[in-house]
């Protein structure tokens, strides 16, 4: 052991045991370190045994389903103005609709007259509807998406098709 001491003490030999010294030195540090670490500030957990229930009960969960109304096609016969207008938009006021625009929105907004489109065009039915402000001017024959309102409301025309 002497001798390598000696022959590792010259220059060459001398950072080479410098860096086998730092190694060792390091890895025992290490190793007291991670010792410590592991006894240090930790509680050993336990598990908790609990008993099962005897008798599983359902859980009866409420789903809510989000309900629309129908989308229909329908063509565009003709647009009510002034007395007739005003008479849907206040009959369906009194009946307590509750989807109707503004009062003073009525004005820009249109009112129309149109048969759904069906399969067989024999049973032809012939709705009232509100037209949004959006769709600009119309000419008759203009077919439309049209959403069928629940009672005391007006259809609405949702979509205008590109004729």
């Amino acid at each position: 052991m002497y001798l390598a001491a000696c022959l590792l003490g010259g220059c060459l030999g001398g950072t080479i045991t410098q860096k086998i010294a730092r190694s060792i030195a390091t890895s025992v540090a290490d190793k007291a370190v991670a010792r410590a670490m592991a006894t240090f500030g930790f509680t050993p957990v336990k598990p908790v045994a609990e008993p099962l229930p005897e008798q599983i009960e359902p859980v009866e969960t409420r789903i809510n389903v989000m309900q629309g109304n129908q989308l229909v096609r329908v063509e565009l016969f003709n647009l009510l103005i002034g007395e007739e207008k005003n008479a849907v938009y206040e009959q369906a006021r009194l009946l307590g609709a509750t989807s109707l625009p503004q009062k003073r929105e009525w004005r820009n907004w249109n009112v129309g007259t149109g048969s759904i489109k069906t399969a067989s065009q024999k049973d032809q039915q012939i709705i009232t509807f509100l037209i949004p402000p959006e769709f600009g001017k119309l000419a008759s024959s203009t077919t439309m998406m049209v959403e069928l309102a629940s009672p005391r409301e007006l259809n609405v025309a949702r979509y205008k098709e590109a004729n």
